[in-house]
């Protein structure tokens, strides 16, 4: 831009003021926690291994690697949306009054558009299981904890670990024998959110009140890291060898999964569906992707507790070394999205290389470092936070910075 002789360029205009501007930008600014955005990534980047992925058991090889991806990248989500639900309200001080209010007011407005998003790609038929919609639910549901502080949030937690299992194994079983129709459609969603679909509620909750609990603490705090992550791992080797000796006391797993599948069977041709076998209390023992169990919440949600807690410390040393994958966490919901259109355009579910997964994870960390030096926030989460924030404005003195976190 040129200027007057004599006078200087305004600030911002010349390349190092531009440059300068795109490295804020892609930092994150004063208003983010660079760990958090980290572990969104991951688990955002896990999720793409879970679904186009080449895994196996062998933990020798890269493909068995991979498999840690399955189920826990989806836990590490919600782990984390229970954390960005304590940042945008309050932090360690939970917001009261009118602030609170108008929280909950744009919780709400996001939980709508995160059910209009997911009707959108549910259209594409991927055989993707989608989350977003399970995710709106969480929102929903965490209205009534916003207030809450971090032990009853982690009292809150155990209930639904502990609670949650049986009603989730149980509760469909007794619904079927009653000859009451489980969800096939819309018209059953909050059934399927709660019990029977593929993140139900009932489990999930705790990932989400424990993450909230983590963002109702001191972040930088050393203690709480080390916590995090030495906890963390205990609790998940601990459930691991405890469901694995239950486990094969029980018969192994196969023969777990067989018994409760064949106990889900049809019952209008019997006389008495209530005498039918139903699913064995053995199902709770498992510990797997997937199995919504307490072992699996303490094992699987353990693990994600300890990989929040590296990324905290990795995020206060090397944010400038990943601020790729931070790019990717702070815009997971475009990410995602764009990750389910791009595995209906191409086709890649059943890939038999990982190539496609290579390819994806590349473009899109090399994709997003590049529009959020640019740009800033995502295309999804500017439009999510423009309405919500239109929807329940605030007075101009108590207008947060930067509302997502």
């Amino acid at each position: 831009m040129r200027t007057d002789a004599g006078s200087a360029p305004e600030p911002g205009t010349t390349t190092v003021g531009r440059l300068r501007r795109g490295g804020a930008r892609l930092l994150g600014g004063p208003g983010r926690v660079t760990g958090v955005d980290v572990a969104r990534g991951i688990a955002v980047l896990g999720m793409f291994t879970a679904h186009v992925g080449v895994t196996d058991s062998d933990l020798g090889s890269i493909t068995g690697w991979l498999s840690i991806a399955h189920g826990r990248s989806s836990i590490l989500f919600a782990l984390v949306a229970g954390v960005s639900l304590a940042l945008v309200t309050g932090r360690e001080r939970p917001l009261a009054g009118d602030a609170l209010g108008r929280a909950r007011a744009r919780l709400l407005v996001r939980a709508v558009l995160l059910l209009a998003l997911v009707a959108l790609l549910d259209l594409l038929g991927t055989r993707v299981l989608l989350i977003l919609g399970f995710y709106a639910a969480y929102f929903v549901l965490a209205l009534p904890f916003l207030r809450w502080p971090r032990r009853r949030l982690l009292a809150a937690a155990a209930v639904f670990a502990l609670v949650g299992p049986p009603i989730v194994l149980w509760l469909p079983a007794v619904l079927a024998r009653a000859g009451l129709r489980l969800p096939r459609d819309g018209s059953g969603a909050v059934t399927d959110f709660l019990v029977t679909g593929a993140y139900p509620a009932a489990v999930w909750m705790a990932y989400v009140l424990v993450g909230m609990a983590i963002g109702r603490s001191d972040l930088s705090s050393y203690a709480l890291r080390s916590g995090m992550v030495v906890g963390g791992l205990c609790a998940a080797a601990v459930s691991e060898i405890v469901s694995e000796r239950l486990v094969a006391d029980a018969g192994g797993r196969q023969a777990i999964e067989d018994q409760v599948e064949a106990a889900s069977e049809p019952f209008a041709g019997l006389a008495d569906p209530w005498s039918a076998p139903w699913p064995t209390a053995d199902h709770l023992v498992l510990a797997g992707p997937h199995h919504d169990t307490t072992f699996e919440v303490v094992g699987s949600g353990g693990f994600a507790v300890a990989v929040l807690g590296l990324c905290l410390y990795a995020g206060t040393v090397g944010s400038r070394v990943l601020a790729p994958l931070a790019a990717v966490g702070a815009m997971a919901l475009t990410v995602y999205s764009l990750q389910i259109v791009a595995i209906w355009h191409w086709d890649l579910l059943g890939s038999e290389t990982n190539r496609p997964l290579a390819v994806m994870v590349v473009v899109t960390l090399v994709a997003a470092t590049a529009w959020r030096f640019l740009v800033g926030r995502g295309p999804l989460e500017r439009l999510f936070g423009l309405v919500a924030a239109r929807t329940a404005p605030a007075p101009p003195a108590e207008e947060e910075p930067n509302p997502a976190r």
